[in-house]
């Protein structure tokens, strides 16, 4: 059942340009636990090219929620702003969860979404008031039971847009998503803009090594038997490299691995898979994968792993970024991310962190309290994480039991 409301915000404003930023906007909000629902607006929002990340695509949380939260009895909580005309400003792409006694609203995607945020047309975005968000947000935790906001993983910038979330207190995330901006009007231009030259000089020697294996290419999946291949080959790369760092698979769940293959099928016909598959491959091997999500600004990785085979002495996985980089170039997309979590081959292509921050507010007395017990333990977390000779302590206890 989808429930409707109104909030009147007397003095908010909403621009298109600096010279008209006065005009009052009268917002109704809508509530829908049903994305169905709420799918035209959000359509409508994706077609003015909101400011958004490419996690937020109605696709792919629609694909996550039939696969992973549906079944978990997990509810949709879609909060879109609308003007006096009925057209939607912004959608907050929510999900509410139980955890014990405190009912919970945050993002879709759990650990598998690196980057988090609402849908935002660009003027309001810039005009949007703390006061007024925090108005809209006491009034859905009101009237639809919410004890707590917990909204992981937010880009202080959206699109170079400052994040409206971000006018909320917030504090950083335990891990920084390592992003690289690119330029240039071509693949290789591209990859110059990112990666020094002794470092691409290296790498093609090593693709040179990697062009010795019969039938070695790099391939974007295009056919379903691909992108199967492809992401069976990631599923057990994976697996073995976990197990040898004593690391819990998360992988490991078979309502991850449908989402996976359904998001490498669905719009692969069309040219525009949800999650696209980018590979090296040999006749005898898939030697290093990379998965992604994007827009038009901007390609994520979702996954990646490399052969345990002969292919990996090569250094495969940079061998791979170095044709991801080269196919944003091509294809006019000027961002490159490789997640959140330090990892070294991260910084030979990424010389910028993104940083990213959480929102963790508490709108009853047990959501309060939860709030301020979740704020201490993620920055802890992130203390732990910036302090290598902890952090290395700590994964070397975990590989020891494990």
């Amino acid at each position: 059942m989808n429930v409707a409301f109104r909030h009147e915000a007397a003095d908010a404003r909403a621009s298109i340009g600096r010279k008209d930023r006065a005009h009052a906007l009268h917002a109704r909000i809508d509530v829908y636990d049903d994305l169905a629902a709420a799918a035209p607006a959000w359509r409508q929002l994706e077609d003015l090219d909101a400011l958004s990340t490419p996690y937020q695509r109605f696709a792919w949380i629609d694909l996550w929620h039939r696969h992973v939260s549906g079944p978990q009895g997990l509810t949709p909580l879609i909060v879109v702003a609308r003007d006096a005309m009925g057209a939607p400003l912004f959608l907050l792409p929510f999900l509410r969860r139980r955890k014990g006694s405190v009912t919970i609203a945050g993002f879709f995607g759990g650990r598998h979404a690196n980057l988090n945020a609402g849908l935002w047309r660009r003027d309001v975005a810039c005009a949007i008031t703390a006061d007024e968000l925090r108005a809209i947000f006491a009034e859905v935790a009101e009237r639809h039971g919410i004890d707590l906001f917990k909204l992981s993983s937010q880009p202080a910038k959206i699109a170079g847009v400052d994040n409206p979330l971000a006018l909320f207190p917030s504090q950083r995330t335990p891990d920084d998503v390592y992003s690289t901006t690119l330029s240039g009007s071509n693949g290789e231009e591209a990859l110059r803009s990112c990666l020094k030259s002794a470092m691409r000089g290296r790498l093609r020697t090593k693709e040179r090594k990697l062009a010795e294996f019969p039938g070695y290419r790099y391939n974007v999946a295009a056919t379903t038997a691909d992108a199967d291949r492809y992401l069976d080959a990631f599923l057990k790369q994976k697996a073995a490299h976990l197990e040898a760092q004593g690391i819990r698979n998360v992988f490991d769940d078979a309502d991850i691995v449908a989402f996976l293959r359904a998001g490498c099928h669905d719009g692969l016909a069309e040219g525009r898979p949800i999650i696209e598959m980018h590979v090296l491959e040999c006749d005898d091997d898939v030697i290093a994968v990379f998965g992604g999500v994007r827009d038009d600004r901007r390609l994520s990785c979702m996954i990646n792993s490399y052969t345990m085979g002969e292919g990996r002495r090569w250094s495969p996985g940079l061998v791979l970024l170095t044709h991801l980089v080269r196919y944003c170039g091509e294809h006019g997309i000027g961002c490159l991310d490789l997640g959140a979590g330090y990892a070294e081959y991260k910084t030979f292509f990424c010389k910028e962190t993104e940083r990213t921050f959480d929102t963790i507010i508490g709108f009853s007395q047990v959501g309060r309290v939860t709030a301020a017990a979740l704020t201490v333990t993620r920055g802890l977390k992130r203390k732990l994480k910036a302090t290598p000779s902890l952090w290395s302590a700590m994964k070397l206890v975990r590989k020891l039991v494990h």
